[in-house]
């Protein structure tokens, strides 16, 4: 037979069973069980015990014999006799009640923390599996479905990499409390695991009613939380899933959970899932679906080009990736870069960028015609790419194999490559930079990378992220701050490239500025490889491409913009040298 646990039931009112199999590994609740089944045989043997010994003294006339004796010898104590006989088997008797008190006791805790959190006293995930199928078996009787709301606090890890793990426990119990306070008796809350809960509606569910209750908790929850000293706001995100008898209560679940990563993109917090929703991507679907990426092929490039301020020549180009979901279209980058670096998925995706920009850079390199520089070909590399022990070695191979010339591609390293592991950046950049590949630091203004980087890596090319850039048309002490660092950029040999330029007066005030390079769609959008070899033809000439988008109506050109400017996000490319600039202006 399999053992099994009495647990209380808070949405019906009812007990829970929950079986195990005899010949599985025995839990810590089961043995507290165990225990309680022993104190309660002590107890019913040493009852036993002292009927026997009763019965068997009487059969026996043990009384008889004992008083004749003691008339014979006038010297037993009676009183320490009778004490004995009485004392022994109260005690034991007591002794072997309180320890079954005390089982029971710790038996019926630990069945209710099987099934709660330990620290929000809250339901658990264990308790919810249990839950759910009767609720929604519940709504089917009255011809309706259960709401199943999953909420995920936003800014929670922040709490507890700023306050500390015990100030984030606490935060933890209050939010509980107010869940708890703002579900009452008509809708059920569970904590999921880690900053996730799932609260259930009682009442007949219905898309208004749950949307509702999601948006006042959202509301609530954005409340401060006053611990203490500190007075700390976090946000909410809920996504509301609806089930009936016949559906899979995991699956309704994971639905809400769906719906709760739609609802984080939206202003309102909050979202209904639909079945479109199955095709996006979250941390528990992306990893499995970038595989199949991989192996599908349905990763390709695209190159933007980057320019002089000065000519509009063409002299070199940022490989960009992109990936072509067979469900979903072309995917943003935003989507889906972070995964694969959190992944891994990041490094073979990575190698593969290396071969084919340097595969292309020697393909460009040889439609030059003699005497032209070559056209550098950038690509970003992540930090987890960088801390592979053969970095370097899978970066000689790739140039060895394609047969360009290394002065012709680019590395481009973010302020996350470089403050992750520094010496492991460092160790990969140097290495690249002994093959004769260059070397450029990305998105410079946006974080807080120190001009000190620029000296210690030797970088070739500085870029400056599109709204740092941007300040220089500002006045003031920001446009000061742009300007310096453009001259200080000058002054160490390294050539500096505005990125994001998406007008042209910004483009001009940036080359009175010193700027020498710039890249966006003022200039030109991600092209695919066959644009690339036609304005090769073209002489790249970038005169023509300033035409081109001036000639593109307004109207076209902003429909365009979201597609043409996917930013690559976490991904690396090699980036350009100083010589690129002075090469460029030889006349060919």
């Amino acid at each position: 037979m399999p053992t099994g646990l009495v647990g209380t039931d808070q949405f019906e009112g009812t007990t829970t069973v929950l079986h195990r199999d005899r010949d599985s590994k025995p839990i810590p609740w089961e043995q507290e069980v165990e225990s309680e089944h022993r104190a309660g045989v002590d107890l019913a043997w040493i009852v036993v015990v002292c009927v026997l010994a009763v019965a068997g003294a009487i059969w026996f006339s043990v009384p008889d014999r004992i008083l004749s004796k003691i008339d014979r010898s006038g010297q037993l104590d009676l009183n320490g006799l009778l004490a004995l006989i009485v004392v022994i088997p109260l005690g034991a008797t007591i002794f072997a009640s309180r320890r079954y008190r005390d089982a029971v006791g710790a038996q019926r805790e630990l069945a209710h923390l099987s099934d709660h959190d330990a620290l929000t006293r809250l339901p658990n995930r264990r308790n919810l599996r249990a839950t759910l199928p009767k609720a929604m078996a519940e709504a089917g009787i009255v011809n309706s479905r259960t709401g199943v709301m999953f909420v995920d606090l936003d800014g929670f890890k922040a709490v507890n990499d700023t306050y500390g793990h015990e100030v984030g426990d606490h935060l933890m119990v209050e939010v509980a409390q107010r869940l708890r306070s703002l579900c009452g008796e008509e809708h059920w809350v569970a904590r999921h695991g880690g900053d996730e809960f799932v609260i259930l509606d009682r009442v007949p569910s219905s898309r208004e009613s749950c949307s509702s209750f999601a948006r006042l908790l959202v509301d609530r929850l954005s409340q401060p939380f006053e611990l203490g000293e500190d007075r700390i706001s976090i946000s909410a995100s809920v996504g509301i899933a609806f089930g009936g008898p016949l559906d899979d209560p995991e699956r309704i679940v994971k639905d809400a959970d769906l719906a709760m990563y739609d609802a984080k993109r939206g202003d309102q917090r909050v979202a209904v899932f639909t079945d479109t929703m199955r095709v996006s991507l979250t941390p528990a679907t992306v990893g499995a679906r970038l595989e199949r990426a991989i192996t599908g092929g349905e990763f390709r490039l695209v190159y933007q080009p980057m320019v002089l301020l000065g000519s509009g020549t063409v002299v070199g180009v940022e490989a960009l990736l992109r990936w072509d979901d067979p469900e979903r279209g072309v995917v943003n980058p935003v989507d889906f870069m972070p995964a694969l670096e959190a992944t891994g998925l990041m490094v073979p995706v990575g190698r593969w960028v290396m071969n084919e920009v340097c595969s292309k850079a020697r393909h460009w390199g040889d439609m030059m015609p003699a005497g032209v520089p070559a056209l550098r070909v950038s690509m970003n590399v992540s930090p987890r790419e960088l801390a592979q022990s053969d970095f370097v070695d899978e970066l000689r191979s790739a140039l060895e194999r394609s047969g360009t010339d290394p002065q012709s591609v680019y590395l481009e390293a973010n302020e996350t490559s470089l403050t992750s592991d520094s010496l492991k950046a460092w160790t990969a950049l140097t290495g690249a930079r002994e093959l004769g590949v260059g070397l450029a630091i990305d998105n410079f203004g946006r974080g807080f990378i120190s001009l000190g980087h620029l000296r210690n890596f030797e970088f070739n090319l500085l870029k400056l992220d599109g709204p740092f850039a941007a300040l220089v048309a500002g006045g003031g002490p920001d446009a000061v701050l742009v300007r310096n660092v453009i001259e200080l950029a000058g002054k160490l040999g390294i050539a500096v490239l505005a990125e994001g330029l998406s007008d042209e007066a910004l483009l001009r005030t940036l080359e009175s500025a010193g700027c020498q390079l710039g890249q966006g769609f003022v200039i030109c959008g991600p092209l695919s490889a066959a644009s690339v070899d036609e304005l090769i033809v073209g002489g790249l000439a970038g005169i023509a491409l300033f035409e081109q988008r001036r000639a593109v109506d307004p109207d076209q050109r902003a429909e365009s913009v979201p597609e043409m400017e996917l930013e690559s996000a976490t991904v690396v490319l090699p980036r350009l040298r100083r010589t690129m600039v002075d090469e460029a202006s030889v006349p060919g």
